[in-house]
């Protein structure tokens, strides 16, 4: 008869391993000492081995944590296609599973190994005396044994309180991701942020898509043909999607709309909230000759033959006017600093006139000045209203 510490990667296998784990009492690995008729070294064998897997243990679920916080948030996940949930933590924490599984296998009963026809595998789980409740030994406390003994006693007993602990936030994320799956509002919300966070990512769509049209009018009439309800599709894709396909449909589903608008990719994915407020920004962008903007002369503009740089702070107003971040009364230092510089790189790829615009760095060294003096976004957006006409304002958000 031989010993199997095969572990099925699934929930099945992650129950079996938690339901034995909680059968832990002190008085099994003494019953076992017993029965199993331990000796001196292999005591001391057992114990180097508890050691090693709970330094193990101890890396993988700090780990583990760190991933607990963030998974249930991001609506894609890397080959989760091929993964269940409960495999993926799995093997994520896979030293310690086979670990556990050895330390339970030490405290099996000795057995002559049979080779050849006849020779039976059963599961360590069900022979390790681990995880009996019937204890034949004499037993009379941990006190009548040696030091090493009850060494053993404390430092397995952690092990398994923490192995515990580490398997109930992998059965906790299983029952997280599933209410998540059901909750259309929460999973709607991860969705549109997930979306929000990837998008970022992109700094030139060529870089990513390249030349190939990114997609066709008859996948667009394919998908209005074959539509299902958002809280349908949304449930089946949610963590069973990689996050290279999360870039491509976030792309088109924002700038479907902006499009429509006659934005280009560029400007489709700095407005995909508020496309008519970008396609007018955009015309702002390229008139900003006939605004009256405030400039210095300098010799910079001079030698280029241009009549000044615009002011810095007034770009600043621009920037916040545009809406690609957040408006709102100051409560962080920055608002969102990626779409800012990004929509500010966007200015001056479009922007062809008379005119010097300021480094980015200027820009931000007023943006900083003006946020310690405790001064809004939104008193920002609204200065440079003064230069729009009233036929270009719409509403700076997205």
């Amino acid at each position: 008869m031989l010993y199997s510490t095969i572990v099925q990667r699934d929930e099945t296998g992650l129950n079996m391993i938690y339901d034995a784990a909680r059968e832990f009492e002190q008085e099994n690995v003494l019953e076992a000492i017993v029965s199993c008729r331990f000796d001196y070294n292999k005591v001391q064998q057992t114990l180097f081995l508890v050691r090693e897997y709970q330094q193990r243990l101890n890396r993988e679920s700090f780990q583990l944590n760190i991933f607990s916080e963030n998974f249930i948030e991001s609506y894609a996940t890397d080959n989760n296609k091929c993964f269940t949930m409960a495999a993926k933590l799995l093997r994520r924490i896979g030293t310690t599973v086979t670990g556990s599984m050895k330390i339970f296998r030490k405290f099996c009963p000795i057995v002559r190994r049979q080779y050849g026809v006849g020779g039976r595998v059963v599961p360590v789980l069900d022979y390790s005396r681990l995880s009996f409740r019937q204890f034949h030994g004499q037993l009379f406390g941990a006190d009548v044994y040696v030091d090493l003994v009850q060494t053993l006693l404390l430092e397995i007993s952690a092990f398994f309180h923490h192995l515990l602990t580490t398997l109930q936030l992998c059965k906790d994320m299983i029952r997280r991701e599933e209410l998540t799956r059901h909750d259309y509002k929460r999973l709607k919300e991860i969705f549109e942020r997930s979306c929000d966070e990837v998008l970022l990512t992109v700094r030139d769509v060529k870089d990513v898509f390249g030349e190939v049209k990114l997609v066709s009018e008859e996948e667009l009439a394919e998908r209005r043909k074959n539509a299902r309800p958002m809280s349908e599709w949304l449930a089946k894709d949610y963590h069973n999607r990689d996050k290279k396909w999360l870039l491509r449909e976030a792309y088109i589903l924002r700038t479907n709309a902006a499009r429509q608008y006659g934005l280009d990719d560029e400007a489709a994915l700095l407005w995909t909230k508020n496309p008519e407020h970008g396609k007018k920004m955009d015309d702002i962008i390229k008139n900003l000759d006939h605004l009256n903007l405030p400039f210095k002369r300098s010799k910079k503009a001079t030698e280029q033959g241009k009549l000044g740089t615009f002011d810095s702070r007034t770009m600043l107003y621009m920037v916040k006017y545009s809406g690609v971040s957040s408006v709102n009364p100051v409560d962080k230092k920055v608002d969102n600093e990626p779409k800012e510089r990004r929509f500010y790189r966007y200015v001056g790829e479009k922007y062809d006139g008379q005119y010097i615009l300021p480094s980015w760095q200027s820009v931000c060294s007023e943006r900083k000045n003006l946020y310690d003096q405790k001064v809004s976004s939104t008193w920002m957006a609204s200065q440079f209203k003064q230069y729009v006409s009233e036929s270009q304002q719409t509403t700076p958000s997205i």
